[in-house]
């Protein structure tokens, strides 16, 4: 076929009702380095999957990296991401286990889930100024990843994208991240964290309070929380039993999942209305909670609680102040 156009043994064809071109064959026994076409749109997921001797290089021209597309690659130790990509895939370089180092370009916008999981040699990652979401598990077990900047671009870091990187010694977060998922950073636990008052924080040199961790020592009473915090992360003060009195400022955006969860002994609290979004059970256990105040309106709050059930589960409050009125707390706000 004319149209056919094999480079590095790889099978080439135009893509239908657009200029460029798709892989239409790759052989089960291809190995060593290659270099794309360069007119490649899109690396379909499963292009490259199980390619245990492969090196690659993708072409300016590339698009979108599919799901798993270059899975087990056991082989790839350096891979050059084009100019044009736009979006990596879920599982796209999973088990990538030879790869060291990782450039994303300034065209990404999103990292897909498990991306890099067990990438268990990659030591450097440079996110590009244009991603906005990290996945769920996207850098998960890279034992031997140990620093990353995540750029202002970013808004959200979803659950387990930095889980079990215990090498990580230096996290930079940008002014951006209005979000993190639940376990984003568990077991990492060699992690340089930013101190103020009685709680550890993450964030960058203008501001290094952007995200509270956790709290220093879990016998704390009360906390003042810095008044350029963005994100109260998961399980920040679970099982901080004594803590009695908290102000949340209102730089925070997000409160994260189990955040409160078993302070027994808090017996109000305050959500400034910049908050939007409540995690899952994030007040859980707080037997003694019986004063909510929010400081938006009600129809922000019911908004705003839409999103989250569960997150007064075992509370013995029954309405939330609002502004201009009260909001009963209905048994989808308990989950129980």
């Amino acid at each position: 076929n004319k149209h056919i156009i094999v480079k590095d043994r790889v099978c080439y064809s135009p893509q239908v009702y657009s200029d460029g071109y798709v892989i239409f064959y790759v052989p089960h026994d291809l190995e060593g380095d290659i270099t794309l076409l360069d007119g490649l749109k899109t690396i379909e997921p499963y292009t490259f999957a199980g390619r245990d001797t492969l090196t690659s290089i993708i072409p300016n021209s590339v698009t979108s990296i599919g799901d798993s597309a270059f899975e087990g690659c056991t082989s790839l130790t350096s891979v050059t991401i084009g100019d044009g990509v736009t979006s990596i895939g879920d599982w796209a370089f999973r088990d990538c286990t030879s790869l060291t180092s990782i450039t994303i370009p300034d065209s990404v916008t999103s990292i897909g889930s498990s991306a890099f999981l067990y990438c268990r040699n990659l030591t450097s990652v440079t996110i590009g100024n244009g991603v906005t979401s990290i996945g769920i598990g996207a850098f998960l077990h890279c034992t031997s990843l140990t620093s990353v900047t995540i750029p202002d671009s970013v808004t959200s870091i979803e659950g387990f994208a930095f889980d079990g990187c215990t090498s990580l010694t230096s996290v930079t977060i940008g002014n951006g991240v209005t979000s993190i998922g639940s376990s984003a950073f568990y077991g990492c636990d060699n992690l340089r964290y930013n101190e103020y008052g009685n709680a550890l924080y993450l964030g960058n040199d203008e501001n290094p309070y952007v995200v509270l961790i956790k709290v220093k020592d879990e016998s704390i009473t009360s906390v003042d929380i810095h008044g350029s915090t963005r994100v109260i992360y998961g399980s920040a003060f679970y099982g901080c039993y004594s803590l009695t009195s908290v102000t949340i400022p209102d730089s925070v955006t997000s409160i994260g999942r189990y955040a409160f969860r078993k302070c027994t002994s808090l017996t109000s609290i305050t959500i400034p209305n910049s908050v939007t979004s409540i995690g899952e059970n994030a007040f859980r256990f707080c037997r003694s909670l019986r004063h909510v105040t929010y400081s938006g309106t009600v129809r922000q709050w019911k908004k705003l609680t839409a999103k989250c059930q569960g997150w007064t589960g075992y509370c013995p409050c029954e309405v939330v102040k609002c502004k201009d009125g009260d909001v009963p707390v209905t048994a989808e706000d308990r989950d129980e």
